[in-house]
């Protein structure tokens, strides 16, 4: 059975769709999602930098979520084991400070400076990879 004729294929714009990934809160410019390591690294101090004072560990990724307007996947950079989100973030001491306050509730700080510039921090991540290597092959 032949095809019956269609008109002149008329090509519908559509207006580009806002991705939830880049609306980021008042405050916080939106980002892309992190590409490296270093990025994710950078992006983690940015958010604990902001933060007043050390920084109840179970409002992390909601905060990094606000702060970026992108999901924090911890996950596709750093292993995330049984010891949870704490154990990770005690394997990057040089970008994390992990403690416990008064309550015995774990808090999060960043170890760097506010001021860091991302080549400093990128810079701090090596000289910490660098010592990890010399401590490992003792």
């Amino acid at each position: 059975a032949p095809q019956p004729q269609r008109g002149p294929r008329r090509i519908r714009r559509r207006c580009p769709r806002r991705s939830r990934a880049m609306v980021a809160a008042a405050g916080g410019a939106p980002t892309r999602p992190p590409a490296n390591i270093e990025d994710f690294l950078w992006n983690i101090h940015t958010v604990l930098a902001a933060q007043p004072g050390p920084f109840p560990i179970d409002l992390v990724k909601d905060a990094y979520s606000k702060h970026l307007g992108h999901k924090c996947a911890i996950e596709r950079f750093l292993v995330v084991g049984e010891g949870g989100l704490a154990a990770t973030l005690k394997r990057i001491p040089h970008i994390v400070n992990v403690t416990t306050d008064g309550t015995g509730a774990t808090v999060v700080s960043a170890s760097q400076s506010a001021d860091l510039s991302k080549a400093q921090l990128i810079d701090a991540d090596s000289a910490y990879r660098r010592e990890l290597i010399k401590k490992n092959a003792l």
